[in-house]
């Protein structure tokens, strides 16, 4: 009986080693995810909303063209697979600092502004992610005014 309740917790403390590497994967995901959706909120999908989402991905995660490329591919998989926000959110609510986040609402706003024009779709759905983040509506305004463009 012993043995077997070493075993458990040896298999317990395995998977935690394991675990943040997954959670990473999963945090990124969830991130790509969300980026892919101001891409399409318009429904007028745009190249240069999809290279903001990739310079975004590469910014928040240190990663080259080629990962934010095959990342934001893996996010619009994901996206499909979405019912609710909830997951992505609290994967991100869960990792990310204030101040990450607030860089990733100002990544989405660049994203909504990146075909030169505001839609109210995607103001709408900028503006409901950044309350879902706890994102302070002072700090959202702001960096939709770094965000837009000059």
């Amino acid at each position: 009986m012993l043995k077997a309740l070493k075993e458990l917790f040896a298999d317990d403390e395995a998977a935690g080693r394991a675990a943040p590497g997954h959670e990473r994967r999963h945090l990124r995901l969830a991130v790509a995810s969300l980026l892919h959706d101001v891409t399409r909120v318009d429904l007028a999908e745009s190249a240069e909303e999809f290279a903001a989402a990739e310079r975004a991905l590469s910014d928040l995660f240190d990663l080259g063209p080629g990962e934010s490329a095959a990342l934001l591919a893996g996010g619009r998989d994901k996206a499909k697979q979405l019912t609710s926000y909830f997951a992505p959110v609290s994967a991100i609510k869960r990792d990310f600092t204030l101040a990450q986040r607030i860089r990733l609402i100002e990544h989405l706003w660049r994203m909504a502004y990146a075909d030169g024009r505001l839609d109210p779709y995607e103001d709408h759905f900028v503006r409901k992610i950044a309350h879902l983040l706890y994102v302070p509506n002072t700090d959202s305004i702001l960096a939709r005014n770094r965000a837009r463009p000059v």
